[in-house]
Parts: C-alpha cells; sequence; structure tokens
C-alpha cells in the first residue's frame, strides 16, 4: 500500500525548496553585479587611457599651460586648449573624454609638468602627468613678426604635386635668434608624411592637432645668426597639393634656453613653378 506525504513533510519541501530558490537568486544577483561591476572597470580603464593618451600628446606639444582647479588651458602651436573636470567627466575643449560619469578632479601645474588627479565615487585613482618635451618655462608673445623672419619668395618648390622642397626663411632681425621646432599643416582631407632637414638632429612625429599635421621638435635649439637663411629640404603630402593651401609654423625662440617663444604662422599656395605666401 502507497502512503502519501504528510503536511509535515510537505512543509519541510516546500522550506529547502525555498532556501534553494533564495540562495540561486542571491547567488544569480552577485553574479550580475559581479559582472556590471567588471564591465564598469573595464570602461573606466578605457577612459583613464583615453585621457592619458590625449592629455599627454597636448601637454608634449605646449609651449605653456596654466591650471585653475578643475581647468586647465594648454598654449599649442594651433592654439589654446581647455581641458576641464565638469558634469562628472572629462572634457576636452567641450567634448568628453569619458563614456562614465561621477568623475570627480583638479588639476595643478608645477614647472613643466602637469598633473590630473581623479576620483571617481569616493575612490581615488591614479593620478595622471604629462611633461613637456622642453621642460623649461617658455612665454609667448614677445613680439617678433613675419616680417622680422621673412619667407624668401620664389624659394618653393613643386615636385610630383605631393613634394614641396626648399622653402626657405631669413632672419632679418638684427639678433640670432634659436629654432625649436617646425610644425607643416596640411590643406584639408590631405596629410602630412614627412619633413626633412639637412644635417639637423631633430625628433619629427605625426600629430593629430590638427588632423594631419606633422612636428619636429629639435634636440637642442639651432642657433639661426642674422642674415642668414634656413630651408626645409621637403615636405611631403599624402595627395597632392597643387592649388591648395597649407601651412608651416617655425617656432623660434629669442635665446638659447627658449625662456621666451612665439610661433610664426606661414600659409601658401604652390603650383608648378613656385610658392607663394597667401
Amino acid at each position: 500500500m502507497r502512503r502519501g506525504f504528510t503536511l509535515v513533510e510537505l512543509a519541510v519541501a516546500l522550506a529547502l525548496l525555498g532556501v534553494l530558490a533564495l540562495g540561486l537568486a542571491l547567488l544569480l544577483g552577485q553574479m550580475a553585479r559581479g559582472s556590471q561591476e567588471a564591465q564598469e572597470e573595464a570602461q573606466m580603464e578605457a577612459d583613464l587611457q583615453e585621457v592619458r593618451a590625449r592629455l599627454t600628446e597636448d601637454v608634449l606639444r605646449s609651449t605653456a599651460f596654466t591650471c585653475t582647479g578643475a581647468q586647465a588651458i594648454l598654449t599649442l602651436p594651433s592654439g589654446a586648449v581647455t581641458y576641464e573636470v565638469s558634469g562628472g567627466r572629462v572634457l576636452r575643449q567641450g567634448q568628453p573624454l569619458t563614456e562614465l560619469s561621477g568623475y570627480g578632479g583638479a588639476f595643478s601645474c608645477s614647472g613643466p609638468t602637469l598633473t590630473l588627479t581623479l576620483s571617481r565615487g569616493s575612490a581615488a585613482l591614479p593620478p595622471i602627468r604629462a611633461t613637456r618635451r622642453v621642460g623649461l618655462s617658455v612665454t609667448s608673445g614677445s613680439g617678433l613678426s613675419q616680417d622680422q623672419v621673412p619667407y624668401q619668395e620664389g624659394s618653393g618648390k613643386l615636385k610630383g604635386k605631393k613634394n614641396v622642397h626648399d622653402l626657405a626663411w631669413r632672419n632679418e632681425s638684427g639678433q640670432t635668434l634659436w629654432l625649436k621646432g617646425v610644425r607643416a599643416i596640411p590643406p584639408e582631407w590631405n596629410e602630412v608624411e614627412e619633413i626633412k632637414f639637412k644635417r639637423l638632429n631633430e625628433d619629427c612625429e605625426s600629430s593629430s592637432d590638427p588632423p594631419g599635421s606633422f612636428i619636429c621638435a629639435f634636440e637642442s635649439p639651432q642657433a639661426w645668426d642674422n642674415n642668414d637663411e634656413f630651408a626645409l629640404d621637403k615636405i611631403r603630402f599624402q595627395k597632392g597639393v597643387e592649388g591648395d593651401p597649407f601651412t608651416v609654423q617655425l617656432e623660434v625662440c629669442l635665446d638659447s634656453a627658449c625662456n621666451q617663444s612665439q610661433t610664426l604662422s606661414y600659409t601658401f599656395v604652390c603650383d608648378k613653378t613656385s610658392c607663394a605666401l597667401q
């Protein structure tokens, strides 16, 4: 004869089943929270990497910067760039560099080094530090003008539509200058692939500020005597530049220590026979 379950046995079974269900629910909830936390942790690492990369690139190319708490303003050859921590995000020129929100922080400047101290929630994050390529206190706006460093008309030549040769400038300032670096900025939808000098040691690389540009910083400022010429051996573009304006910027110092410097900007249009200053 088969005996059924008693009410006590059913109650015990239901209680055990409830305990198992509760344990399973807690386990699944913990797993879901763990997965969400892992995804958030990965995104935070990506955020910090993006901020570090952009800030380091801009600081390397800066000639000066100022820090005012949650904001830093960097002076680049192409103009001022503003970083700030606002609305829980890190912004560059008003555009967010972080996907996550909830960030707080402040900028601090000390000599050639800029530091961004970040936090998220109650957790302090590793500080982000970047140092200018030339560790000197550089003051822009010395009064040097293009008239004192004129482009030598007719010196530039376009070869093969992509290569500009022998752009030359003369130091007519009445004193020795020091050339700190050169930047070439291409026409829109083009890129600079190479800048070549004669017998000079320089560190050249592509740049995203502005997009497609190319910058060369000399290992030490190059003395440029009064009435002497300085010439670029070649600028090579990815696409043809015949008839399209491009810009060359010279970073010039008034002393060998580069305590004072100024960016001189020259825009050219080249045809098959010459390059004219615009």
